[in-house]
């Protein structure tokens, strides 16, 4: 044990410059990075709002200040658009079914939640998204902004699967877009790549619950 001192010396010397070190970090130096560590990202502020009233309060007060205001996911994408310089929102906290219609077989959802959590949403109900990507942990609100699809021909991607969404404008704004209600919008914001402001809800039209079967044939 005596050996073993100035070694344990040495490593608690290091433990405590190293927690000096993170402790000295202003919040723009501590970076984000996404899921493959190929993009890491600075910031000025890092805000995880909970509710649509915190999501105006940020986004009028960017503009008030003349501050760029970025939402980002989960980090499932090797794109460095949510870069910035100003602020970032996260909308993890942001999460759960607005409404479920049963007879059209509709949900609403807030787009912090993920699809995993949807998933477990829609099975209590008896219904499922007609096709999936294969990683589970994205936001909703993520993976329609950047395209996310899954397998097949026959099957659209998810933004293809939303009815109507909710968004956020630059000027804070509470935008509906639909087919019917602001199409041109709503065509935009389906792949938007946050562009258009901040996607606080979305409608997506779901199926019945069914199973997979794999079928493996051999040549």
């Amino acid at each position: 044990i005596k050996k073993m001192w100035p070694s344990l010396w040495l490593l608690s010397c290091f433990l405590v410059a190293l927690a000096w070190k993170l402790s000295s970090l202003t919040q723009k130096e501590v970076p984000l990075v996404n899921f493959d560590e190929s993009v890491y990202f600075s910031h000025e502020q890092l805000q995880s709002p909970s509710t649509k009233e915190e999501i105006l309060d940020l986004v009028k007060s960017a503009a008030r200040n003349n501050q760029k205001i970025k939402v980002i996911g989960r980090g499932h994408s090797r794109s460095a658009i949510a870069q910035s310089d100003g602020v970032l929102m996260s909308l993890h906290n942001f999460t759960g079914l607005v409404g479920v219609d049963l007879q059209k077989k509709c949900v609403t959802v807030r787009t912090g939640t993920t699809l995993r959590a949807l998933n477990g949403y829609l099975d209590e109900f008896g219904l499922a998204l007609g096709n999936l990507p294969a990683v589970a942990d994205q936001t909703i609100g993520g993976a329609i902004s950047i395209g996310t699809h899954g397998t097949g021909l026959s099957h659209g991607n998810l933004a293809s699967m939303i009815t109507s969404l909710e968004l956020i404008s630059g000027n804070g704004e509470v935008i509906t877009a639909s087919a019917d209600e602001n199409p041109e919008l709503f065509k935009a914001a389906q792949v938007s790549i946050g562009m258009l402001g901040v996607i606080t809800e979305v409608t997506f039209q779901c199926v019945d619950k069914f199973n997979l079967e794999e079928t493996l044939t051999v040549h």
